[in-house]
């Protein structure tokens, strides 16, 4: 196993916690967990409407090999280097609508 491989999981960990510190800043309900059979995730959930929730993951991306944060399905949130960015883009779509 190379050290590649043995930091990977760190890596994604440190650019979660750096999201999560924005998130709970903003006020959002944030779970970070790094299960050692997975890549760590954060579920990321509005405070006022819990179902309401999306779970993140951090990994280089497959050109070039600069982090971003990820939806479950594989969609592409923000750079890690921008974590507030990304934390804009949660919370525009995690946001509870209220209309009319």
């Amino acid at each position: 196993m190379s050290a590649q491989v043995m930091t990977d999981p760190e890596t994604a960990l440190g650019h979660l916690e750096r999201l999560t510190e924005v998130l709970r800043s903003r006020g959002w309900t944030v779970e970070v967990t790094a299960p050692a059979d997975r890549r760590p995730s954060a579920l990321v959930a509005n405070p006022e409407m819990r179902a309401l929730q999306e779970n993140v993951i951090a990994a280089p991306e497959r050109s070039g090999g600069a982090w971003a944060y990820f939806y479950s399905w594989g969609e592409r949130i923000a750079p890690c280097d921008d974590p507030s960015g990304a934390a804009t883009l949660l919370g525009r779509v995690l946001a509870a609508r209220r209309d009319g």
